[in-house]
């Protein structure tokens, strides 16, 4: 019995030793997904014995905190369309995304990027102000009722503006409500209406539309609704990637604090909130990724 406690002790010891021996990891990154995210990760490493610092105060700074060493690695949101970053391993980590959505007695079932120019935008050169215009008729519905939610609602109407009105400003005409519910009462209350949010979280009498381009002929490409597939694919328009970004020599250091990021708990904190996480398909390749790192 002596000796069981004497051997309890000392394995009490090494395992209070090996934790204050734990190099800490330092997660930069997007505020914007860490005000879901942090709280949760750095409960989940305390849980594994793993010292994870959460400062998450952007996208902008943090490849320069990684390039300067003052974090291990990053979420960072990138445009589509934008080079990725040389020298960083990137894998796909969740996605904010602008949904575009009206009544469902609306028998509009899917829109183009030109004619959200022509609703949307202070650019457009010929304005859509009525259903017919879109070849959409329907008796009862009257002018198109345009909305977005203000400007300080996360990154929504800048993405849509990025992504759909090719960086163009709304226009004056557009309503601006108080927030998604606001937008989504107004459609319930007016089929006319079409608005902007960045997820569909009501889906009693309300629809969101798939999105299509024209090609350079003119002519009809295929029309994507924002599935979590498609986002993920790449084929929904209207989205911005954000992605766990770290350099190759440094996945040995970061290896176990990143698996929590790409745990279940973690995707499910981040499908709670106005973001989409990626697929667990996808979350389990990153794992293997790491896993197979020197």
């Amino acid at each position: 019995m002596k000796y069981l406690r004497l051997f309890c002790a000392a394995a009490s010891i090494a395992a209070v030793s090996a934790t204050a021996l734990a190099e800490k990891v330092v997660l930069a990154g997007s505020d914007l997904l860490g005000a879901y995210i942090a709280a949760t990760a750095g409960e989940l490493a305390k849980k594994d014995g793993v010292e994870l610092e959460c400062k998450m105060l952007g996208s902008f700074s943090a490849l320069e905190e990684l390039d300067k060493g003052e974090a291990d690695f990053a979420v960072i949101g990138i445009p589509k369309g934008r080079p990725l970053p040389e020298g960083y391993e990137l894998q796909p980590f969740a996605y904010q995304i602008a949904v575009v959505v009206v009544n469902s007695a609306n028998p509009i079932e899917e829109i183009s990027k030109q004619q959200l120019i022509d609703i949307f935008s202070s650019d457009t050169k010929k304005r859509a102000e009525t259903w017919s215009q879109l070849n959409v008729d329907n008796f009862g519905l009257s002018n198109i009722m345009p909305l977005v939610t203000s400007f300080s609602d996360n990154v929504v109407i800048e993405l849509f503006k990025y992504s759909a009105l090719n960086s163009t400003n709304i226009g004056s005409w557009v309503t601006v409500a108080k927030d998604k519910q606001a937008i989504f009462n107004m459609i319930k209350a007016n089929n006319a209406a079409i608005g902007v949010v960045g997820k569909l979280t009501d889906t009693n009498m309300l629809k969101a539309l798939p999105i299509y381009e024209l090609n350079e002929a003119g002519g009809k490409s295929y029309s994507f609704g924002p599935s979590r597939e498609n986002v993920y694919n790449g084929d929904y328009p209207l989205v911005l990637p954000f992605y766990i970004a770290y350099k190759k020599s440094a996945a040995p250091k970061i290896k176990a604090a990143a698996k929590i990021l790409f745990s279940d708990a973690i995707a499910s904190k981040i499908d709670s909130s106005d973001f989409i996480s990626a697929p667990e398909s996808s979350r389990k390749k990153s794992i293997f990724e790491l896993d197979m790192a020197n």
